[in-house]
């Protein structure tokens, strides 16, 4: 009997029988999770996935492989920081396993290609990475020898053209490590550093800018040679059109630092003939925009001022598609809205461009940021050809909480469905659907309140293959026919975990000081006894509402402490109000729900969260413990501080994440107000900081102020100081096991006074 459009192991996969997932947690198990567990955790990465989905590489981390770093060489372009994983490779259709290594090693850009008989990869060996392929039938690396002798640039990209005989990649000029490292170390060792602010770049900038110094080359296997398609110039990001005649590639044509982007830059897109000849240039120097690309890459659009351009790789210019050409000067003080759109993606023939439209804010609102959780409402497929035919596929509910929030995932081979995954903003009711264009319905494919994530569907739409837990445990990874009539687990990634008891989450909803409706993420303690009330630790940042299984606060909730995750809503100018109004709100309702005890409660955050739990600090004394790690308390000296960030430490209290909405010298009051240094004697909570001595985020200096200041005051704070570490602290598993032993006793003393003493 033929069975069409499924390959034959897709067919051995749905004859396999019905998934049975492991139980929630381990029946009656007393086991806790301990501060060694955490070391070992491992997280799946999908390096590549095969076209016909038959075989996937895979990368297996533990958290324990990324440290100890070289923190004093953060920033420097010539370092290459650890991080060594397991690279497997596994079939999909028995779930077989094949280590490419023996062991451990750091391997980066693991590529099949096009017909997944071989993988290429970057692997780290005497200080660089070198090209190497694996022939997955014979399970062994292909002998590959360079005619030239350049490095291989350690940021590089990898392609394989289509008749998978070439591989396209990033080489480095002999000189530039050397030129690269005189840089840095002109920045940070010179025994005179002279800057001047008359100079197009900051220092850090020119630092970093060494890093897009690459000489574009293509490997030709059956000669075994290097062939350089470009000199030295600065990319930005580079691709090869599928059918392997042309590289596209984004110069760097910057003049000075841009204080309106982090990272900002002035790119030129440019196409060069393989087959020989002088790059062309398709887009003159624009500022920093996304392009997005079709599956051939002969095709890309982007969106400016909410309209929609495209161009072909042999254009001379880009075409609009959506909306009027720039209105007469006349008429640019309309106050009428003109619908907006944003990018998605080309339908497979890139005859298509799925793209969204949201409403536009009234002009009251336009100082205020756009929320995180605020989906477009309106999906609209727009003809690529000439943009004349506009079809709105679905609208949204208008009411945030009843709009789902809708992820592309991919288009079907034939262009006729489109796939997203799909969570209740309400709610954990999470899953994929399929959305029909003829018939212009939806219909689920799989639905539940578990957790899913890392959708992927194969390339000829044979499989989908995503990441699922029940929201407490570790995640695995699943594969599941196109029907999705039996999900199968293809890899279970922390087996060792199977034994232990760990904490279970719930999702809570409540209103803030102002009557807002928020969410919050509850972990309960280990083990959890209902009736009775235990230590509640919130730990702050933004917002809060997927929950999942997290190795860090396990190692509190196995220590009989609650967590809590709570989210809060923010105004642009008064950020400092939002942790009052929200957190504490959160914190009460869980002490409604009989679960907090409200006279043994701790807070923490770890960078804007431990900006957060400072400022919080200054503002109430219901908590009787926190802990500080890498946050600031200071925004006038901050503002100026952790140069090696270039512009972010200016950008973040101006344009974004510390939302105070204008320079210092516009609003120094806000400044004012929203550092804590300045409110320290209102702080009655004891106070735990961490900080790393190499933090290149957050200087260990604001620690040292707040210390300082709380000590002058005879108020209880200790300051805890790894030398050698970076953001977050420690930098070896042995001080980070240091740090969380450290933090339990932090809160025993306070939370639990049976232990004091």
């Amino acid at each position: 009997m033929r069975i069409p459009r499924f390959p034959l192991w897709v067919l051995c996969l749905v004859l396999a029988g019905p998934l049975a997932f492991p139980p929630s947690s381990p029946a009656q198990s007393n086991e806790r999770f301990t501060i060694e567990d955490y070391f070992k955790v491992v997280s799946a990465r999908v390096e590549d996935w095969t076209r016909d989905g038959r075989w996937l590489a895979l990368s297996l981390t533990a958290l324990g492989d990324r440290i100890p770093q070289d923190n004093e060489r953060s920033g420097d372009p010539t370092y290459i920081a650890p991080s060594i994983s397991d690279l497997i490779v596994l079939e999909a259709a028995t779930a077989k396993q094949t280590r490419v290594f023996p062991g451990k090693a750091q391997v980066r850009g693991a590529f099949w290609s096009p017909d997944g008989r071989k993988l290429a990869m970057f692997v780290l060996q005497n200080g660089g990475f070198e090209l190497r392929v694996w022939d997955r039938a014979a399970g062994r690396f292909d002998k590959i020898v360079f005619a030239s002798r350049k490095p291989v640039a350690s940021n590089s990209p990898l392609a394989w053209t289509e008749d998978g005989k070439k591989i396209y990649f990033h080489l480095r000029s002999p000189e530039w490590e050397t030129k690269t490292r005189d840089v840095f170390c002109d920045v940070v060792r010179a025994p005179i550093m002279v800057f001047d602010s008359e100079k197009p770049f900051l220092p850090w900038d020119e630092v970093s800018r060494r890093s897009r110094l690459v000489i574009p080359a293509v490997w030709d296997s059956a000669s075994g040679t290097v062939a350089e398609l470009l000199p030295e110039t600065a990319v930005l990001s580079a691709r090869l059109t599928r059918d392997g005649t042309t590289l596209l590639f984004e110069r760097d044509m910057s003049e000075k630092t841009s204080y309106e982007t982090i990272g900002g830059t002035k790119n030129q897109l440019e196409a060069l003939p393989l087959s020989g000849g002088q790059p062309r240039v398709l887009l003159k120097p624009y500022e920093q925009r996304p392009l997005t690309w079709s599956r051939d890459n002969r095709t890309f659009a982007y969106a400016e001022k909410g309209d929609i351009f495209i161009m072909g790789v042999g254009d001379k210019e880009p075409r609009q598609l959506t909306g009027e050409k720039e209105p007469a000067e006349k008429e640019k003080d309309d106050k009428k809205k003109k619908q907006s759109f944003s990018l998605v993606r080309f339908n497979p023939d890139a005859s298509g461009l799925l793209c969204t439209s949201t409403r536009p804010q009234p002009d009251e609102d336009k100082d205020k940021p756009a929320r995180p959780s605020n989906p477009p409402r309106q999906y609209w497929l727009i003809d690529a050809r000439d943009g004349k035919t506009k079809t709105m596929l679905f609208e949204l509910p208008e009411k945030e909480d009843e709009r789902p929030n809708l992820q592309f995932v991919d288009w079907s081979p034939d262009g006729k469905t489109i796939y997203f995954s799909t969570s209740a903003a309400d709610r954990y009711d999470r899953g994929l659907v399929r959305f029909d264009l003829a018939a212009k319905a939806t219909a689920d494919l799989i639905r539940s309140p578990r957790l899913y994530a890392g959708w992927r569907m194969a390339e000829d739409g044979s499989a989908f293959l995503y990441r699922e837990s029940d929201g407490d445990r570790p995640d695995d990874l699943v594969l599941a026919g196109a029907d999705f009539s039996r999900p199968r687990k293809i890899l279970e990634t922390n087996p060792q975990l199977a034994a232990k008891a760990l904490n279970h989450t719930e999702l809570i909803s409540y209103r803030d000081a102002d009557g807002k409706k928020a969410y919050g993420v509850l972990y309960y303690p280990i083990p959890y006894e209902k009736g009775k009330t235990y230590p509640l630790v919130t730990e702050v940042y933004e917002s809060y509402f997927e929950n999942g299984f997290s190795p860090v606060l396990n190692v509190l909730t196995s220590a009989g402490y609650a967590v809590l995750h709570p989210s809060v809503n923010f105004t642009t100018g008064y950020p400092g109000e939002a942790w009052a109004k929200g957190a504490l709100a959160a914190v009460n309702k869980v002490i409604e729900m009989g679960v907090a005890d409200p006279d043994r409660l701790g807070i923490q955050g770890t960078s804007y969260g431990g900006y957060a739990t400072v400022l919080l600090i200054t503002q109430t004394d219901r908590f009787k413990a926190a802990i500080n790690n890498s946050g600031k308390v200071d925004m006038l000296s901050f503002y100026t501080q952790s140069p090696r960030l270039g512009v972010r430490n200016t950008h973040a209290p101006e344009k974004s994440q510390d939302r105070l909405g204008g320079t210092l010298w516009e609003y120094p009051e806000r400044y004012l107000a929203h550092s804590a240094i300045l409110q320290a004697d209102r702080i009655k909570t004891p106070l735990l900081c961490i900080t790393g001595d190499q933090d290149p985020n957050v200087e260990a200096l604001q620690s040292q102020e707040i210390f300082v200041a709380l000590r002058r005051l005879g108020k209880k704070c200790v300051w805890l100081r790894y030398h050698g570490g970076a953001h977050g602290g420690p930098n070896s598993n042995e001080e980070r096991a240091d740090m969380y032993r450290r933090m339990l006793e932090w809160y025993d003393t306070y939370l639990k006074p049976d232990k004091k003493g």
